[in-house]
């Protein structure tokens, strides 16, 4: 239980201090054109990172108590994590790679579902 307090709180300040920062009027992405603020994008990339990876850990975890009864809380606790950091790291590059125009970020969310598929069933 303590596990998915830690998170729900992590999550739920993340989520409540974004929303903060993109209701204020100063915290802008861009600095003038074509430019961009690398302090703003770094902060912005850490708390929807963060927000991200509790969401992700809280529902694998209720997730594999669901429907895994039999293994114990602490192999639940694993893999919830390193599912949900895994899968977290994959958002975050397709992010990254958006935001450098290397690929469109559908394309780089698409690449992702395939990497992970392979990943869960190979």
């Amino acid at each position: 239980m303590k596990f998915v307090l830690i998170f729900v709180f992590l999550m739920g300040f993340s989520v409540s201090f974004l929303y903060y920062l993109l209701s204020n009027q100063n915290f802008v992405p861009t600095i003038s054109i074509h430019e961009i603020d690398w302090s703003n994008l770094f902060v912005f990339l850490v708390f929807s990172s963060t927000a991200i990876f509790s969401f992700l850990n809280i529902f694998l975890f209720f997730f594999y108590k669901l429907f895994q009864k039999n293994i114990s809380a602490s192999v639940r606790v694993r893999k919830s994590l390193k599912f949900s950091l895994l899968i977290t790291f994959g958002i975050l590059v397709a992010f990254l790679l958006h935001i450098f125009h290397i690929i469109d970020f559908v394309w780089g969310l698409g690449i992702l579902i395939v990497l992970l598929l392979l990943f869960f069933v190979v």
